[in-house]
């Protein structure tokens, strides 16, 4: 296992920016999720760490030795893709050993990592079986056994849970976390979907424009989003961002940061009792109403104005479609950002 440390990496595709000086350091064991819109530059990012995209400019260690110009297999990490990348001619137990043939590993420490890590991954019923033979699941695990054979000094994740439903990414999510959690291997995961990322991560590391936006744990993300692109970003739902100049005075607003004209409040921030002497009052009529199992997400347009936000409410909704209320937030619960900065004002 090793530490990877990222110093003001830039890739140009010609004249065209995709990743523009990132600065990164990952902790030995640690597991770091890049998250992002498409076309953020995460997944540009994971392949120049693998060495399948070439560097334009900066610096990529791992374990302390620089590896910027260093072939893939030199650099002694293990990739696994959303695709699977299976040889489908293959059994799994040809799957798994053919990276150590090819490195030349011994015939019984062959055998012996291939027992364990079907082992670790349960797949040891299937060992004989084609990749056509398993599930999208099944297929999965045989691509994470390729690279915990390797016992590589990092795994990276690009998008592997992309191709399964939603109740298998579920599942995988939750085994991906705790097989990392049990072999403490350093590993960058790469991911569009907030919710993976923020169940994943030790640190999140979120990305736009081939930019870091904020780096924190998932719970210092959610609470504290630093950037406008942040606060729409993480969270679903997202978070309500209200524009100042389009809602005029409908709502009275308590003292609030110079600079600020955006005003950024989360679904279940908003309450039909008054919670505090100072709430701020929020009246509206409800547009939509979704049902979500547990909660209910109600679409309010606020009064005065046509500006939308959506506040989620346990259980049932107690009020219908067309219905007028006043919702009540603390202030506590507001953030506040500048739009021409886009950045965090309290």
């Amino acid at each position: 296992m090793a530490n990877i440390e990222l110093i003001d990496i830039k890739k140009n595709y010609g004249p065209v920016p995709a990743v523009k000086g990132i600065n990164l350091v990952v902790a030995d064991g640690e597991m770091i999720v890049l998250v992002g819109p498409s076309g953020c530059g995460k997944s540009t990012l994971l392949r120049m760490i693998a060495g399948l995209e070439s560097i334009t400019s900066g610096h990529l260690k791992i374990g302390g030795r620089d590896v910027s110009r260093v072939e893939p297999a030199e650099r002694d990490i293990a990739m696994v893709f959303q695709n699977y990348a299976l040889y489908p001619h293959m059994s799994v137990r040809q799957n798994l050993e053919y990276g150590l043939k090819n490195r030349g590993f011994q015939r019984d420490d062959i055998a012996r990592r291939v027992t364990d890590a079907a082992a670790i991954l349960e797949i040891e019923p299937y060992l004989e079986r084609r990749p056509r033979q398993l599930s999208g699941g099944q297929r999965q695990r045989v691509a994470m056994g390729r690279a915990i054979v390797r016992n590589p000094a990092a795994f990276l994740f690009d998008e592997p849970l992309s191709n399964l439903d939603a109740k298998l990414r579920v599942q995988m999510r939750v085994e991906i976390r705790k097989l990392q959690k049990r072999l403490g291997t350093t590993s960058l995961y790469v991911t569009h979907d907030q919710l993976e990322a923020m169940t994943l991560a030790d640190r999140l590391v979120v990305m736009n424009g081939g930019r870091i936006e904020q780096i924190g744990t998932p719970i210092d993300v959610y609470e504290r989003p630093e950037t406008l692109f942040v606060a729409g970003f993480i969270g679903s739902p997202p978070m309500n961002l209200v524009d100042l100049d389009k809602i005029g005075g409908a709502v009275t607003w308590p003292g609030l940061p110079p600079n600020t004209d955006v005003v950024g409040i989360r679904p279940d921030a908003f309450s039909l009792t008054q919670n505090t002497a100072n709430s701020v009052p929020l009246t509206g009529m409800i547009e939509l109403i979704e049902p979500i199992g547990g909660e209910s997400h109600l679409h309010i347009v606020i009064e005065g104005s046509s500006q939308t936000v959506i506040a989620a409410h346990a259980g049932r909704s107690p009020l219908s479609e067309g219905e007028t209320a006043t919702w009540h937030v603390n202030p506590a619960d507001l953030h506040c950002f500048n739009k021409s900065s886009g950045q965090r004002t309290d």
